[in-house]
């Protein structure tokens, strides 16, 4: 009688995939550890700075693109209250979706995860996870984190995207500098009093995992910047359409229109 997995080949097929699973799952839920092990506050900060910027300036571009379909006149610009009533309303309603989008970082877990699931082995992992875990591995993550950030950094204004300081991102600026300087304080120890670091470093799945994190987790944060900014012009139409009625009804009756 023919062997049923040479009749049904799916069936074998099936077997291994069922067999891989328990072992993908591992992998996976370590993976989700390791990532955790991870803080990227400061890529964050400099995320909403960028997104903040590029909110503001798409509220002022729809606000005078408005001015002009209303024939609001000459008064209507960022110096007039109500203009900025309407931008402040403009701006929240976007941050609180750029804050979906982008900063809560779910999106970034959850792509980290299944990268390092797919290229590490569990025995990789296991590494890794017990490394971090140390009070050296504990500093080499906030190393490799702050790389993370200054490739991030790095990125926005090399491509221009940083146009500096637009009124209205005052304190996101701050936040983003003073947790960069934070972190590029706390960061620091000897390496000549760690030699485990070192060891960790230069070895294949150190190494592997540094480079992994600085350039492609570095390079997931700006793509999804660019597709977060790219969707700010879209959505500005419609971000507290009622809030900008208010404020121009609000301008037309200030200036007996």
């Amino acid at each position: 009688m023919q062997h049923a997995m040479t009749r049904y080949p799916w069936a074998w097929l099936a077997v291994m995939w069922l067999l891989a699973m328990p072992t993908a799952a591992t992998n996976i839920e370590k993976s989700e550890r390791l990532v955790n092990q991870h803080d990227l506050a400061t890529s964050v900060a400099i995320g909403d700075y960028y997104l903040k910027q590029e909110s503001v300036l798409a509220a002022r571009s729809y606000l005078s693109k408005l001015g002009q379909s209303q024939n609001l006149g000459r008064d209507w610009n960022a110096g007039n209250a109500h203009w900025r009533q309407a931008e402040s309303a403009i701006v929240t309603a976007l941050t609180r979706q750029t804050r979906s989008d982008f900063s809560s970082m779910e999106w970034l877990s959850e792509e980290w995860s299944r990268m390092n699931a797919t290229e590490f082995s569990e025995q990789d992992l296991d590494v890794l996870l017990k490394h971090f875990g140390s009070e050296v591995g504990r500093k080499q993550a906030m190393i490799l984190d702050h790389t993370v950030a200054f490739h991030v950094m790095a990125s926005l204004s090399l491509a221009g995207k940083i146009e500096g300081s637009v009124p209205g991102t005052e304190a996101d600026r701050k936040r983003m500098q003073d947790l960069y300087n934070a972190e590029d304080e706390a960061m620091r120890f000897d390496p000549n009093e760690n030699p485990e670091g070192t060891q960790f470093a230069f070895s294949p799945v150190g190494k592997k995992y540094f480079v992994n994190a600085v350039l492609k987790v570095s390079g997931l944060i700006t793509r999804r910047l660019y597709q977060t900014s790219a969707q700010l012009p879209k959505r500005v139409e419609g971000a507290d359409a009622g809030a900008v009625r208010d404020a121009v009804d609000g301008y037309l009756r200030a200036r007996g229109g």
